[in-house]
């Protein structure tokens, strides 16, 4: 006779807000899919007045604690999961979905529920024990700590403050439901408004301006839905990557600008890219920075790496 195997617990935090109510309507069928593989599932639907980071930082050690939304919302439970040492289990829900992208887990939650519900049972994976499995698909993630009057915050993908932050606020806006498209439009609509100017910022210790088109900080090199920004970003370095398009003609940053939006960001010289541990950025005040697709602060504030700052299951 069979001896049943252990069944492992997991916490599933689950965005009201993402992609217009998205997480809601999977959730219920993430669950099954991850009760049917063996997990306890506990499932938690938070709302704008909860703190997903604060849940999550409340676990106990080592817990497994999945977070459904968009990747604000993922910043925030791994932020708590870093709090409470518990694995972070990302799962795709938003618009964007960059994270998840820029860590090979793909875009469908549902493919990615059916991926994990082999390993609710400590004895079920096929070749080997599952406990082999997960500890193999557990790795450290680099994070970035971004200080500001705001508070300190946990970004995972790209903090940007120039055309690129624009367009994140305008694709916010809009009504389009994909990523890639809302971003696309956000980009071009950016164009009218933008002004290039002085931006002064120090990168490990070497003051220098960043005014121009674009002035990012990068852990991914994934953002708006697909883009890669960055290519030689890597997640697991110890290291962020400075990206930056200087005040350039409007006729030369529109070929830049299109290069970006399609993904080849990397194909034009214009794109200037260093690595840096720490970005500062300290004038002029006020001028706001999105991260994973949301707010995240307003000039000055501090870019600092966070090498390892959580465990993330793949």
């Amino acid at each position: 006779m069979a001896v049943p195997g252990v069944r492992r617990s997991i916490m599933l935090l689950v965005s009201s807000m993402s992609a217009g109510g998205r997480s809601v309507r999977l959730g219920p069928r993430i669950v099954r899919i991850l009760r049917g593989g063996g997990w306890e599932v506990a499932v938690r639907l938070t709302t704008p007045g909860d703190d997903p980071a604060a849940i999550a930082g409340e676990v106990a050690p080592a817990s497994f604690v999945a977070a459904l939304g968009g990747d604000g919302y993922l910043g925030a439970v791994a932020r708590g999961c870093h709090e409470s040492d518990a694995v972070f289990v990302p799962m795709p829900g938003g618009r964007g979905n960059d994270l998840c992208r820029a860590l090979g887990i793909g875009t469908d939650p549902l493919v990615r529920a059916r991926s994990l519900a082999p390993q609710g049972l400590s004895s079920a994976a096929p070749q080997a024990d599952s406990s082999d499995w997960l500890a193999s698909r557990i790795r450290p993630l680099d994070g970035m700590w971004v200080r500001s009057r705001e508070g300190v915050r946990l970004a995972l993908g790209v903090v940007s403050i120039g055309l690129d932050a624009r367009a994140n606020i305008l694709a916010n806006e809009s009504s389009l439901t994909s990523g890639p498209l809302a971003y696309g439009y956000g980009a071009f609509a950016a164009l009218a408004s933008h002004q290039p100017t002085d931006v002064v910022a120090t990168v490990d210790g070497h003051e220098r301006n960043m005014g121009g088109w674009i002035a990012s900080v990068s852990n991914s090199g994934r953002f708006g839905g697909g883009i890669t920004l960055v290519e030689s970003s890597d997640m697991s370095d110890g290291v962020l990557e400075v990206c930056h398009v200087g005040p350039i003609p409007v006729s030369r940053a529109l070929p830049v600008l299109a290069r970006v939006v399609a993904g080849r960001a990397k194909a034009h010289p214009a794109i200037e890219v260093e690595k840096a541990r720490a970005v500062s950025f300290a004038a002029p005040a006020g001028i706001v920075a999105m991260a994973d697709g949301d707010h995240i602060a307003s000039i000055p504030f501090t870019v600092e790496v966070a090498p390892g700052v959580v465990s993330v299951l793949v």
